[in-house]
């Protein structure tokens, strides 16, 4: 099955858990906005530096309250992945890695109502589209676009605020072995995966 075909049937698998859910169950619309810290799994360390690597994410999410312990928590964000390699070897070139997507996460919440407020833990699958790319990227042949993982993270809502920090973990590789390698600063990141800690503040209406 085409890469693009398995991102289509998981798409439909998503949707397909929406519209099963409960019809009583209460909705809220929302948007949200925060930022994204990136870093990837084979930088090596001894050789680089990983900086300046704080983009953000902005975007919108749809509160289903299943029942009063459990949220699904469908969200569609512009996310801007990126990162600065400084070489500690004097002389070297450093460059920039810049991706943004358009990423789908569901957010499965779990966490009791304690009327002024409602904790909770999370597991987010996600999906995600490569949009934009900075100069230093190369080629769009080398990158795989499509990408997906899966998070793990907390949060809280508070009033109609709500409060989110999560951990991403790239399942996709950067390169794409089919067709080349993505080199930035001498490093090559053919099998690299992006991990990210992302902070975020919505609020819903």
């Amino acid at each position: 099955m085409k890469k693009s075909m398995k991102f289509a049937v998981a798409g439909l698998v998503l949707a397909l858990m929406f519209t099963a859910a409960p019809k009583k169950a209460a909705a809220q619309f929302g948007v949200k906005a925060g930022i994204y810290t990136s870093h990837f799994s084979d930088v090596r360390k001894d050789d680089f530096k990983l900086k300046d690597n704080v983009g953000f994410q902005a975007g919108v999410l749809y509160k289903l309250h299943v029942v009063p312990s459990f949220v699904v928590q469908p969200e569609l964000l512009y996310v801007e992945k990126k990162a600065k390699l400084e070489s500690k070897v004097a002389g070297a070139v450093s460059e920039s890695y810049n991706l943004s997507f358009l990423q789908l996460p569901v957010s499965l919440q779990y966490g009791p109502n304690l009327v002024v407020a409602r904790p909770f833990v999370q597991v987010v699958p996600y999906i995600s589209y490569a949009l934009g790319k900075s100069s230093d990227v190369g080629s769009w042949d080398d990158i795989n676009r499509f990408t997906g993982g899966i998070g793990l993270g907390a949060g809280v809502d508070v009033w109609k605020l709500q409060f989110n920090v999560r951990y991403n973990w790239d399942i996709t590789k950067v390169g794409d072995k089919e067709k080349g390698t993505v080199t930035i600063a001498g490093q090559e990141w053919k099998a690299s995966k992006a991990r990210a800690i992302e902070f975020s503040v919505g609020i819903t209406f």
